[in-house]
This record gives structure tokens, sequence and C-alpha cells, in this order.
């Protein structure tokens, strides 16, 4: 039924008027729009300045419950909303009169609806001159006006209009237009009600005949289907709203999601112009997490990330509590100093970094929020499984402060989940797994008890039914149980050994029950020695003259395969489970202690006093330890007997593909260095072989256990060379005079071609 002639305000004194969540945003403010825009405004302009009437043709919708939902007409009665509040505001009329004016409300987004609401509510100044955007910038420079709203589309258009109504009507001075607005109505359209008998308009047509205008983004969608979720299972429960006071989950979600929660997540945007995504991320996360911790025996690939997996998960009043206080934890940790949002939260993020490195694959970025909400599918596991703990551990102690405690435990979840690996040939590789996260979490929740130390040491830690090893938390509960006693040297040193990134958290192989009070010395000597700057080869043969033996990882063809350490990956060596790799290096580390000087000068000591004290010694590690050029590659090694090892030119799972060359051929090219008797590149070969030294007269040295197998099938050898080094009808070149194989292959060689 048609209404003739009625104007703004007796609409909305018979109706408030709802802009329905269905509807477009404001269009008419936008940029793009600036013709269309003037036309309007200077038409109005010139009816009031003549107190004339301006009809404004029909404003289809319908009402309910005393509400008018507009479906055509939208974006004329917004602008003469803002007109009628711009005069208001102008003319300084009566604060009630003025706030009516709430009953104009948007529903497409709750931002747009506060938006209007503020701008009403609060006290504002027009400024005296015009242009320039002097209106608008002062508005954004207002308390109350949240750094969230530029995104809301809605809400820049009618900052937009408003400067264009303040250009427009600023004019107007000594006219009562809001007289003529509300009194005289001068400015009326006609109303017709497709929600009566006549029309029965159901919300079916309601969509289709609203259909030009602009769909619903994904996220808006979302929203509404989740606030249809939350009242489907919680429709009487209640929480305590800091503004609205108690009010349902769906409103507290409605809220929260429009202001403080995109705050949150409108300075991590980047480049991008809205906040869906990362809040869309941080929802899978959440989902996530709860999802494994339901379904503990799930597949990786069974979490799908739909909405049905949704009701299934926050159905559960705890995971829908979760992920509403994990969110205002973290929207309150930003609050927590003057600088923006985006650096409060990174402050604590690389506080934490600094004090407990959460793990050394990550230090590009420590905030590991911003890392989840950046990357969520691609994002470590394992920052997930310390995100969600921080978070755990903010809501049940009701804090958002950085606190030792918290350093605590993110220090031992962080080590037993370093520990849960596996080794790929050379590199342990983590083997956590995120559908496992619900059996982590029967022992890490335990940690958050208000003294995990003591917790750890009391016996009432279960491990029971977790993929966490008993070994890997016993050497934590060993820990704790020396940090307990409060020696802060001691204390400090454990603590700064597990920050070294070769030991990653796990400084087992140094016995820290037996021998943690050389703590102290001993973080000094690691943090010397394993300085990149040291040569890999000086602290191999230093180690190996401790009686290290490498590290064994498999057998292949050619024997079996031995790891000793390169810079840039000590950690196989430095965390190995095995015995007497820890004999070894504890006893490396004292005769380390016996010296002075530099690293360089210490290790080079302890290399010469074996040679030294072991001058008869002719087994493998004479070799290893008096000649660099044993230790000059990756370090990696195949061997079938102590002289017929070869250095192997990759680490991958197939090493015997690249070319590998024997450590003593290698070191005798090496030291004779001269291309015209002997190439080290000559030397190398592929899969299984000997890899003899080839010299460029034809002649070949292989190294075996019993010397050097000699090919002369050229005949090259004179009698007196055969007599010299005592060679028989074998060939085999054996150690004499106290020469080693390499001396004795570099002086052999010399004679060959006539060198002295």
């Amino acid at each position: 039924m048609a209404t003739s002639n009625i104007s703004f305000w007796q609409l909305l004194e018979e109706n408030k008027i709802s802009i329905p969540i269905i509807q477009r945003d404001y269009a008419q403010g936008r940029k793009e729009e600036s013709e269309k825009r003037e036309r309007f405004l200077e038409s109005i302009l010139k009816h009031i300045a003549k107190q004339g009437n301006l009809h404004l043709d029909f404003v289809y919708g319908r009402v309910k419950n005393d509400v008018f939902y507009p479906i055509d007409g939208q974006q004329r009665l917004t602008t003469l909303f803002l007109i009628h509040w711009y005069f208001a505001i102008k003319e300084n009329i009566d604060a009630d009169k003025k706030l009516k004016l709430i009953r104009f409300a948007y529903d497409t987004r709750i931002s747009s609806r506060e938006f209007c609401k503020s701008i009403v509510e609060e006290e504002i100044k027009i400024p005296n001159e015009s242009g320039d955007d002097q209106f608008v910038n002062y508005i954004k420079k207002q308390y109350w006006f949240r750094s969230s709203w530029h995104s809301d589309p809605t809400i820049t258009a009618m900052l937009i209009m408003i400067q264009a109504i303040h250009d427009k009507f600023s004019i107007l001075n000594g006219t009562p237009v809001f007289k003529q607005l509300t009194e005289k109505n001068n400015i009326t359209f006609e109303v017709l009600d497709l929600g009566t008998k006549e029309f029965e308009l159901t919300d079916e047509l309601y969509i289709k005949m609203n259909a030009r205008g602009k769909q619903l983004t994904a996220f808006e969608n979302f929203k509404a289907n989740f606030i249809q979720l939350i009242d489907k299972y919680f429709k009487n429960a209640k929480l305590k709203h800091p503004i609205k006071g108690e009010i349902s989950y769906s409103g507290y979600f409605s809220y929260k999601i429009e202001k403080e929660w995109t705050d949150l997540f409108w300075t991590f945007r980047g480049e991008e112009t809205i906040v869906d995504s990362k809040f869309f991320s941080y929802f899978e996360f959440v989902a996530q997490m709860c999802y494994f911790k339901k379904y503990k025996d799930a597949k990786a690939d069974s979490f799908n990330n739909r909405f049905s997996q949704y009701e299934d998960i926050f159905r559960d009043e705890k995971n829908l509590l979760f992920l509403f206080n994990s969110l205002d934890k973290l929207y309150a940790q930003s609050l927590n100093n003057s600088t923006a949002e985006k650096q409060k939260i990174d402050t604590f993020f690389y506080k934490l970094n600094s004090q407990t490195t959460l793990f050394w694959n990550s230090v590009d970025n420590a905030n590991l929020f911003e890392r989840i909400i950046n990357n969520v599918k691609n994002e470590d596991p394992r920052n997930k499984i310390l995100l969600y703990s921080v978070l755990s551990y903010f809501i049940k102690f009701d804090t958002t402060e950085f606190e030792d405690e918290l350093q605590k435990v993110v220090r031992v979840i962080r080590n037993l989940l370093q520990a849960t690996r596996q080794r790929n040939e050379t590199k342990y590789n983590t083997n956590i797994r995120i559908n496992y996260f619900g059996s982590y979490w029967i022992l890490l929740e335990q940690f958050l008890s208000g003294n995990i130390y003591l917790s750890l040491t009391d016996n009432s830690i279960s491990n029971k039914g977790t993929q966490i090893s008993d070994v890997s938390l016993d050497y934590e509960i060993e820990k704790a149980s020396i940090l307990l006693k409060g020696d802060s040297n001691i204390n400090d040193a454990l603590i700064g050994m597990e920050e070294i990134e070769y030991f990653g958290g796990l400084i087992h192989l140094l016995k820290p029950k037996e021998l943690h009070q050389n703590y102290p010395d001993f973080i000094q000597y690691f943090k010397e020695i394993f300085d990149n700057n040291t040569p890999s080869s000086l602290k191999i043969r230093a180690l190996i003259a401790s009686d290290f033996k490498g590290i064994f990882t498999k057998d292949c063809r050619m024997g079996g395969m031995r790891y000793f350490g390169k810079n840039g990956n000590w950690t196989t060596v430095l965390t190995s489970e095995k015995a007497d790799v820890s004999v070894s290096v504890i006893e490396f580390m004292k005769r380390y202690s016996q010296y002075s000087g530099s690293p360089e000068i210490r290790l080079q000591a302890m290399i010469n006093d074996w040679l030294q004290n072991n001058s008869n010694d002719r087994t493998w590690k004479h070799y290893f330890i008096k000649y660099p050029e044993f230790t000059s590659k990756l370090n990696y090694y195949v061997s079938n007997t102590l002289f017929e090892s070869r250095i192997l030119g990759t680490e991958g799972s197939n090493p015997l593909v690249a070319y590998h060359i024997s450590p003593y051929v290698l070191t005798v090219c090496e030291k004779i260095n001269n291309k015209a008797i002997c190439n080290a590149n000559d030397c190398y070969l592929q899969y299984s072989g000997h890899s003899p030294l080839i010299l460029k007269n034809g002649i070949t040295l292989t190294c075996n256990q019993q010397g050097w197998q000699i090919n002369d099938y050229k005949k090259l050898l004179s009698e007196n060379i055969r007599k010299n080094y005592q060679l028989d009808d074998s060939n085999i070149l054996k150690e004499i005079d106290n020469r080693d194989r390499i001396v004795l292959a570099i002086d052999f060689i010399k004679d060959v071609f006539g060198q002295s």
C-alpha cells in the first residue's frame, strides 16, 4: 500500500529504519559516483534554498515489528539520514531530537551500524571551512573512530558523502534547514510496503528482487552462517560484553568480529584492503587444532576445513570459547603498550623468542600469530602447537603478559617437540605431525600447572597415550630437577646451552645430572668451538683425537656410512643418543679445557698431542687426524675396511649416485699439487668402485687394507724402484721405514716421475 508524500523524519517517527544484511553497501558516496552525487545534492540544495518541495518517487520495502526494511531506496534514505544528521549538528538541535536518528541503522555490517550510532551519539563540531577533506579528517581523528572502519566500504562512502554535504551546504547559514526537513517535510517520497497482504513478500522473493545489489562476500556469508550455528547450540548461553553487558554467544561474536577482533587483524592485513583472509586463516588454525584434539587417530587430510566440520567442532562449548577467548587475549595483548597494535604483538613474541628460540627454521619472523594468519596451510606444525600453548596459558591464567612461567612452559614444550624427530641420512628432520596434536596435548596441557618444574619433578605428569617419547620427557624432568635448585650460574649455563643452535634444546649428550656443575665452563667452550669461523676440519680431527668414531647412518653396497659433522650441521653429532658419542664429546671438552689460546690454537694442540703420543698408530685415526684433506668436504664417508674409504659427494638417500673419492687418493693428489702428474678430478667415481689414484703415465694406485695396489700395465717401473719400495709380484706398496701410506705414496710417485 502506498503512503503519499511521507518524509524521512515521518518514516523515522513511525518505524525504525534498518538497512538489511541482504542489501549491498552504500554506494552513493563512492568516489566513482561523484557526478551522480553532485546532481542529487545540488537538487536538494536548490529546493531547500527556495523552501520548495522535492519528491523522490517510491521507496519499496516491508514493515515488520515496527521496523521498515527497504528493498529499493537504501541509497536515498542513507543520504537523507546524513543530511538530517549534518543539519542537526550545524544548527545545534536539541539532543533528544537528534538522538532520534539512532532509529536509522545498518545491518549489512555491524561496523556500519556502529559508525552511524557513533556519529549521532558523540560530540562533533563542524569545521568552519569546507574542502580539503577537513570534516572527514576531523572525524577520523576522534578517539571513537576505529582504524578497522577504513575497511568498511559503507563507512568509506559515508565519509565521502559527509564531506560532500559539508562542502555543498555549509553556505546555508541562518536558514533553519532542520526545521524544513522535519516540520515542513519539503523532501518527500512514497513508501510501498511489500509486506502487506496485497504483496505477500517472502524472504525468497525479497532476495530475488534485491538481486541487482552486490552479492554478500564469502566472509559475510560465513559470519551469518556461523552466527546461526552458535544460536542453534547455545541459544540461551550468555557472555559478559564490556559495553553491552550480558549478551548471547552469537551477539558476542557479532560485536567482536566487527570491532575489537577486526582491529586486531587490521594491522596485519599488509597490502590487503580487508581483513577477511586473515580472520579465515586464524579460524582455520583454531578449527584444525580443536579437530585433531578431538580426533586423536585421524589422518592429516581428514580435516577438510568445511562448514560441516565447523559445526562438529564448535558445537563443543570449550572449542567455541577458546576461539572467543584467544581472540580477546590477542586483542588485549596488543593493547599492552603505547606502540601500534602489530608492534605490540611483535614485541611479545620477539621477547619470547629472544629467551627461548622458538624454532631455528623460523627466525625470519618469530611472531607466531602473524606467521599463521599469513600462511596457515603451510606453517610448521610446531609453530601451531606453540601458539596454541601460549594462548591456552593466557586463557587459563587470565593474562596477556610475558611471564617467566610462560617462558618455562614454552621452553619445555619446544624441547619436546624438537626431540620428536627422525634422522634422514646426516640430518634430523621433525617428526611432529599436526594430526597427532590430540595425543601431544594430553601431555602438554599438564604443563599449564603454574609451576612446570615442580610438576615435572613431583611425578604428577603422565605420558600415557601420547606421541612424545618417555626418554625425551625424562630428559626434561632431569633438567627441571637441576633448575629447581636455583643456582643461577648453572641454570643460566644450562639454559644458554639449550639455546645454542646445534643443540636446539637437546643437551642430553652432556649428561646434565652428572655434569651440570661443569656447564658454566662448557657453554663458554661450545660457543667458542662451534662458531662457524672455526674450520670444521680442526673440530673433527680434535674430536677423533678424543675417540670420536663418527655417526653411523646406514649400510650400503660399499660398506657402512658414517658422518663426522661440518659447519652448518653439528646437530646430528651433538644431539646423538649414542653413549659412545656422549663419552667422546665430553672427553673432547675436558681435553680442550687443558689448553689456552684461541679455539684454533687449542684444537691444533689437541691434534698435535695425539699424534705425538700415538706416533706408531697407523689406523684410520692417524690419517684422519694428521691430514686436513681427509675432512675438507661433506665429511660423510663409506667404507668396507679402514683403508677402503670413500668421501661421499652428497648427503642424499642414494649417495653412491654422486661422485666419490678415496680420502687417501685425494690427499696424495693435493699434497703433490701437480696436475701433470695426477689430477684429483680424474680419480672420482660413481656407484661402487675402488676410486684409484690415476697417474698421467697410466699407472694406478688403489688403496686397500694391505697397502697401495699398483697397476703398471705399461711396465714403467724400473727394477731400482721395485727394489727400493720392496715390491714383489703382488705389486702392493706396503708401509716401510715407518712412513705412513700417504708419505710413502708421495715419495713413490715422485721417484716414478724422476722428481726429488
